[in-house]
């Protein structure tokens, strides 16, 4: 069989943690995204170069970089023992709850999928993906590798992911806000997540990610605007241990939900790990009013000191990371 020595792939970012479904429902974004190019190289290893808007900052040591990690627990599953040259165009600004780590382990492995025509499923792309991502959760990769809506569950007898995936509906926009609030780490993020929960709060949650997942998979727009903003759990735990910034506790953020939505009809949630807010809209109904809803959001964040960094007015994206170019040997 023929094989290519240099593919790229393009990514889309990710919403994960999907309002109340933490650590299984995510969104694939059209934009911010991504390119992983890898290429066949000399020597043992994995060399890994970073370039684009925010290649700068971003760790670069093959050791910790998410999409080396995820290679490297390929390269031993399948005893690879070539070296491996990483460039990734790095246009997903980093800590800021849209998926980067995800977004790089996930065009890591399907550029490695096709470069070296292994036939991996999606499900197993997101098992190896996963590796990349702390306690190896999948909601991020299964997004960046499946595209549209997805609902991850690792599967009780064999332990191995399955993500099932829709077509996000048509009517449904998003506006990214992406604020200068600093943000350790996800892993520090997921220690403010709490042990245990109150029955109340599980009942509720468990209710809303079945009702956000059947407004996807129906494209009921209604449904998903009316259920996905409200996590009494995660989000509202991290909130009050200041994991989105100063001030922004969960009172603040009710009230700007509540706001947003008995006032306009839009949703928002916070996306992944924070601190950047996705706002949901209907584009048939809410086009007109969904700049005054953004600068509602930017008020409030203006009030406590903060500012946007960046704004994406983008939509889901029905695709997940595909090959754009190829060389052959």
């Amino acid at each position: 069989m023929r094989r290519w020595n240099a593919v790229t792939v393009w990514v889309p970012s990710s919403s994960a943690n999907l309002g109340p479904g933490f650590d299984v429902l995510s969104i694939a974004l059209r934009e911010p995204s991504l390119r992983v190019s890898l290429s066949l190289s000399d020597g043992d290893g994995i060399r890994v170069l970073l370039k684009g808007k925010y290649g700068g900052s971003v760790n670069a040591d093959p050791e910790t970089h998410s999409g080396c990690r995820a290679l490297r627990a390929l390269m031993a599953k399948y005893d690879i023992n070539e070296g491996l040259e990483m460039v990734v165009y790095v246009d997903i600004p980093p800590k800021k709850g849209l998926g980067l780590s995800g977004a790089e382990a996930a065009g890591a492995v399907v550029a490695a999928n096709e470069l070296l025509s292994l036939g991996l499923s999606k499900d197993d792309m997101v098992h190896y993906a996963s590796y990349g991502e702390p306690e190896g959760h999948m909601d991020n990769v299964s997004a960046s590798v499946c595209g549209g809506f997805n609902i991850v569950v690792r599967d009780y007898i064999t332990g191995m992911p399955r993500v099932y995936s829709f077509r996000p509906p048509s009517d449904l926009g998003t506006v990214v806000i992406v604020p200068n609030v600093e943000k350790k780490s996800t892993r520090d993020a997921r220690k403010a997540v709490p042990d245990f929960v109150h029955k109340s709060d599980m009942v509720g949650n468990v209710s809303r990610v079945a009702a956000v997942s059947v407004g996807f998979v129906t494209g009921d727009v209604d449904c998903i605007l009316r259920n996905i903003a409200w996590d009494t759990v995660v989000e509202r735990s991290r909130a009050d241990s200041q994991v989105y910034g100063s001030g922004i506790d969960w009172k603040f953020l009710e009230e700007e939900k509540l706001y947003l939505f008995k006032k306009y009809g839009i949703a928002e949630t916070i996306s992944g790990a924070g601190p950047s807010r996705i706002l949901w809209y209907s584009i048939s109904r809410h086009s007109q009013v969904i700049d005054e809803a953004l600068g509602y959001v930017l008020d409030r964040l203006k009030e406590l000191g903060y500012e946007a960094e960046a704004i994406f007015k983008t939509y889901p994206s029905e695709i997940g990371a595909y090959k754009t170019s190829e060389q052959y040997e």
